[in-house]
């Protein structure tokens, strides 16, 4: 599990970053953030965060299995798309329901809700590694 140290408050272009990397290395990625108003914002950034980019993914209502490389989830957090990797948006309440990935990445900024990031994970019974920013070669 991976924790990405960024230097400002906002993580929703890093996270954008994050996803469009691992979905150009060949990897199904599921993003979970907390709520649909999130999800829908998120929706609309992650095919617009670049003019160069393009990043295949949909919102996932809840229900059945989707066949996108990336999946926006809301709510109890579920693998509709059979993602490899997780990329957790907001801050996940039960750590450990994230075990049925292989790779978990995880965004904290500076604001206070993102401190102690590494010590929840540990606690859930992860080894995590910390990097600054978005590293291209980041464990997983």
């Amino acid at each position: 599990m991976v924790v990405h140290r960024l230097a400002g408050t906002k993580k929703a272009l890093e996270a954008c970053r994050l996803i469009e990397r691992l979905y150009q290395a060949g990897q199904r990625v599921t993003v979970w953030v907390a709520d649909a108003g999130r999800a829908a914002v998120f929706d609309r950034y992650l095919w617009t965060f670049a003019q160069s980019s393009f990043v295949p993914h949909s919102l996932w209502d809840g229900s059945g299995e989707i066949d996108e490389p990336v999946a926006i989830v809301t709510g109890t957090l579920a693998n509709p798309n059979r993602g490899e990797v997780l990329v957790i948006g907001d801050t996940l309440a039960d750590p450990a329901s994230a075990r049925g990935w292989a790779q978990v990445h995880d965004l904290a900024g500076a604001a206070a809700e993102d401190e102690g990031k590494r010590e929840t994970w540990e606690a859930a019974g992860f080894t995590v590694a910390e990097v600054r920013g978005i590293a291209s070669d980041a464990p997983g």
